[in-house]
């Protein structure tokens, strides 16, 4: 009997031993994780902050980096994530238009705006891609910013068809984008010579 009492005090410290254990990797994995998510999100952030000053237009300083080369950028983005043609407009005389994207299903419109948080994008040029989807019979359009949209802006592109990009997005379209670079050149493997 005591050798019973014996044997199960000891499979009680053993199983006790195994559930704190199991419950400390457990916990371990669950910070582990929200830490990483937490440096993924600062990460992310701190990119969308470096488009900005990457693109913004700055008249005291004459840099090679622009507003116009922003929208180069997000164009080669929008065809590699989305699978269709751009054409970047003229800088003047576009009507307000910034890309032109061909797609499977038609004719895309889009304006980018190099904008930070203190200046959200207001309604203005989604009117402005709405009037030109109108006028050229395009089938969407997009605003996309650095930066964030007002409330009007929502509500006003809502049933439009034009999709609000804000810099959030951009950077995840951009990491997208990224990643499909990637994987094109991972597929040319180096042949070794005979």
């Amino acid at each position: 009997m005591i050798l019973i009492v014996s044997l199960l005090l000891v499979l009680n410290f053993i199983f006790f031993h195994m559930y704190t254990s199991q419950k400390k990797t457990i916990e371990n994995y669950r910070d582990n994780a929200l830490e990483a998510i937490t440096t993924h999100e600062d990460m992310k952030e701190t990119l969308r902050i470096g488009l900005y000053h990457r693109f913004k237009r700055d008249l005291e300083e004459d840099k090679a980096e622009n507003p116009f080369l922003f929208e180069h950028f997000v164009a080669e983005i929008m065809t590699s994530v989305r699978g269709g043609s751009t054409y970047v407009t003229k800088g003047s005389g576009d009507y307000g238009v910034d890309i032109e994207e061909e797609t499977d299903a038609g004719l895309y419109l889009g304006q980018v705006k190099c904008y930070n948080d203190y200046n959200p994008v207001s309604f203005d040029p989604i009117a402005i891609i709405h009037s030109q989807m109108v006028k050229q019979g395009a089938v969407g359009g997009y605003v996309i910013t650095t930066g964030k949209f007002t409330a009007n802006a929502y509500n006003y592109a809502n049933g439009l068809n034009i999709d609000l990009i804000d810099g959030n997005q951009l950077v995840e379209l951009w990491l997208e984008h990224l990643d499909s670079k990637r994987e094109s050149v991972s597929e040319f493997k180096i042949v070794p010579a005979t």
